[in-house]
């Protein structure tokens, strides 16, 4: 996809309806801790299964449990954003058919990150960063430094710098 067909896309999703900025989305930014150390790799690739019987024999090691069909549907869509892009958990899930809640559900269990499943590159719908790996308090700051290492840029409190925010928006699954 070039950036343009993505600038195309965006302008006329209806994803960008004047939203302003959550208070409570800059405070949660406002309240995060910044951690000792920032894990930033967006280049190590995690084996992931392709196949049926792979998929339904796979055990996710975060959460000893098997990654559920839903999970998968989350990831596969997840799988597309480009680097250098972003999408909503409102894109995939309406993509998906599910709730928002839901994706980030699934995401935040994502066992295959940061790649070939870039979790990190969904953020909320308001442009915010949003949690990374179920946390809100302080590796947001990790998700923060592997989009900006892909070249989103942030404003400080948390959200896309409005110059990248449709830009940079990706909504098309297949």
């Amino acid at each position: 996809m070039t950036v343009s067909s993505t600038v195309a896309t965006a302008a006329k999703s209806s994803h960008f309806a004047a939203k302003p900025p959550s208070a409570a989305h800059a405070r949660l930014f406002k309240a995060a801790t910044v951690p000792d150390s920032i894990d930033d790799d967006v280049s190590t690739v995690i084996e992931y299964p392709e196949t049926e019987e792979a998929r339904s024999a796979y055990v996710s090691p975060q959460t000893k449990r098997p990654v559920t069909e839903f999970q998968y549907r989350v990831y596969d869509a997840c799988r597309q954003v480009p680097c250098g892009s972003y999408t909503t958990y409102k894109a995939i899930s309406d993509h998906l058919g599910s709730g928002p809640r839901a994706v980030g559900t699934a995401l935040s269990k994502n066992p295959f990150c940061p790649l070939p499943i870039p979790c990190h590159r969904v953020l909320t719908s308001d442009y915010y960063i949003g949690g990374f790996s179920g946390d809100t308090k302080s590796k947001i700051f990790w998700k923060k430094a592997k989009l900006e290492k892909e070249g989103l840029e942030f404003d400080d409190k948390g959200f896309v710098a409005p110059s990248l925010q449709q830009p940079r928006f990706f909504n098309s699954f297949k």
